[in-house]
């Protein structure tokens, strides 16, 4: 049955997925993926990953933590957002590949910080995730 809860919970884990796309894994041919910028990217995407995961696991399991958790990630996320641009900028990516990159991971570190920081939209997400 899909509530707001669950489609909540499949989104939260699914934008805290995206961030893979900025690991070198992801980079471009030709795109040199060495050097330390590249290596911290590396380093906070998986960190952000990971505390989605947590953060759409506390939801599931209705600890009041996981907003304290998802903003963490969403934190953590835009810093390693701001890494990758500059390690793909300097490693040759093209202009309009990070930049579209940086920018969809930005929308997605204002939604949820939108969502969880604004006291009437934080109220209802907490009506309708806590309360289901």
């Amino acid at each position: 049955m899909f509530t707001i809860r669950s489609l909540g919970g499949i989104a939260l884990l699914l934008a805290g997925s995206t961030w893979l796309w900025m690991t070198p894994a992801f980079a471009g041919k030709g795109v040199s993926t060495s050097g330390t910028l590249w290596t911290t990217t590396r380093v906070l995407s998986l960190v952000t990953v990971a505390m989605f995961c947590l953060a759409t696991w506390g939801l599931f399991a209705r600890y009041e933590r996981w907003e304290a958790v998802a903003l963490g990630s969403a934190a953590v996320g835009l810093v390693a957002v701001i890494v990758y641009w500059l390690a793909a900028r300097g490693g040759g990516e093209p202009v309009g590949t990070a930049t579209w990159n940086a920018f969809v991971h930005v929308l997605m570190v204002v939604g949820i910080m939108v969502l969880l920081l604004v006291p009437t939209l934080e109220r209802w997400v907490d009506r309708h995730v806590m309360g289901a």
